[in-house]
């Protein structure tokens, strides 16, 4: 139950005061953790005796020897025929805390002390203002802009009237006193020759690996344009096939649907960790697309959940704000599960998502060849439906009188999902709703 490791520390009794600080510090620098008091390195409990004053005494210490302070939540339960006490605490959003003006990391099993140079880089991280609002380093003169862009974005979305370009910007909050931020220089300039990490790679690659190229790019231009350019150049690289539905009308069918390729690219410029000297990839492969963004999620989401639940939590506000104003996201979260839908319906198995190497990865799995041609891409009813529609109708016919919330939970598809597609195969006469409609399910016909 309870087994050392990153986030999990044992000691065997209060005695070792200053160790748990140590390890609280650790976890508090690096993912947070929990420091189970009253069990020995095998896990046994150690019959823990907790005094009146043991835990406020235990409070008292780590307040007096951490800095920032750090306030654990405490916890004490019961454990075989004794007690354990909990000391949990949360990853900190001010960092380096020090324990015995000395800071600390979790690494694996361990507590490693930070180097001066490790100190400075996180002090430096968690004091300047959000990459994205910075003002930018380098000197740059406004009038290289792309003013032709800053115009016409006023004229169809900002509408602050006809003012010059400076006053837009500086309404935009992306010139302040006369200086550019990263912002304004990321979305507005002609072209990228600042920020080198900010320029996204493209690349096609033989096979299934990365060891021969047959294309590659690099998008150095403003992060606006660059979206339509990315899928440009992956639309050159995949197939699309020509399918004939019910009603003999032509429809086309990428390897893997556009909006959701937009979706993946416009998400990983606008969240991605521009502190990171790492590039935005996308990879091409003969049998999948993979878009790699520098960083990792948000404390606050969990990895697990992104494709049927989330919340907008944008690591550059300012970014994510001008490509919220020109409906390039929403900002309510939902964009994984518009992903999910676009690839069902275009006969994708769901985006695989993963943290690997400091970066967040979106895997898309080429729809099966074959499909491509004459394979009826309608919503009829006789093999033409596409494959999400499919699996709905197979499941409904294995497991009749199931409701649209368990259909939902059995396929991992968003509810929303289902009862569109149960109302197309309602409409179709593949499937009736039997029973009273607050405890009837859905049986095929």
């Amino acid at each position: 139950m309870y087994r050392e490791s990153e986030t999990m520390e044992k000691k065997s009794s209060f005695a070792a005061w200053k160790e748990i600080i140590i390890s609280l510090s650790a976890f508090a620098n690096k993912k947070g953790g929990t420091v189970v008091v009253g069990l020995d390195d095998q896990g046994n409990p150690t019959d823990l005796k907790i005094g009146k004053d043991t835990l406020e005494e235990m409070a008292n210490r780590i307040k007096m020897h951490t800095d920032p302070i750090l306030y654990p939540s405490i916890n004490v339960k019961t454990f075989g025929p004794g007690e354990i006490v909990e000391l949990e605490i949360p990853e900190s959003d001010n960092k380096p805390v020090f324990a015995f003006e000395k800071a600390y990391v979790r690494v694996g099993k361990a507590n490693q002390k930070l180097s001066a140079t490790e100190i400075r880089d996180l002090v430096k991280r968690y004091t300047l203002p959000d990459f994205d609002q910075r003002l930018l380093s380098e000197k740059f003169d406004i009038e290289e802009l792309d003013t032709a862009t800053i115009r016409r974005l006023n004229e169809t979305v900002f509408h602050f009237g006809k003012i010059p370009e400076r006053r837009i910007l500086e309404k935009l909050l992306v010139l302040k006193k006369g200086k550019l931020t990263n912002t304004g220089y990321l979305c507005f300039a002609k072209e990228n020759e600042l920020i080198p990490s900010a320029v996204i790679k493209g690349a096609r690659f033989k096979g299934k690996t990365m060891v021969r190229f047959l294309d590659m790019k690099d998008f150095k231009g403003n992060l606006i344009a660059a979206v339509n350019e990315v899928l440009d150049f992956i639309q050159r690289h995949i197939s699309m096939g020509v399918g004939i539905g019910a009603k003999a009308a032509r429809k086309e069918k990428w390897d893997y649907p556009p909006e959701a390729l937009r979706e993946a690219v416009v998400n990983a410029i606008v969240h991605r960790d521009y502190t990171d000297p790492g590039n935005i990839q996308i990879r091409i492969f003969d049998d999948r697309l993979e878009i790699w963004s520098p960083g990792l999620l948000p404390k606050e989401l969990n990895i697990r959940n992104l494709l049927s639940e989330n919340r907008s939590i944008p690591r550059n506000r300012a970014l994510a704000k001008i490509f919220h104003d020109i409906g390039f996201i929403e900002g309510w979260g939902t964009g994984f599960q518009r992903m999910v839908e676009a690839c069902l319906a275009n006969g994708n198995p769901k985006p695989e998502l993963k943290e690997m190497t400091g970066a967040f990865v979106v895997k898309f799995v080429r729809r099966p060849t074959g499909e491509g041609i004459n394979e009826g891409t309608s919503e009829g009813t006789n093999g033409g439906l596409n494959e999400g529609i499919n699996r709905l109708r197979e499941f409904v016919r294995n497991q009749p009188g199931k409701r649209v919330s368990e259909i939902s939970a059995a396929l991992d598809i968003p509810s929303k999902t289902v009862e569109r597609w149960v109302k197309k195969l309602r409409e179709q006469g593949v499937i009736v709703f039997r029973g009273p409609r607050k405890t009837g399910g859905y049986h095929a016909t």
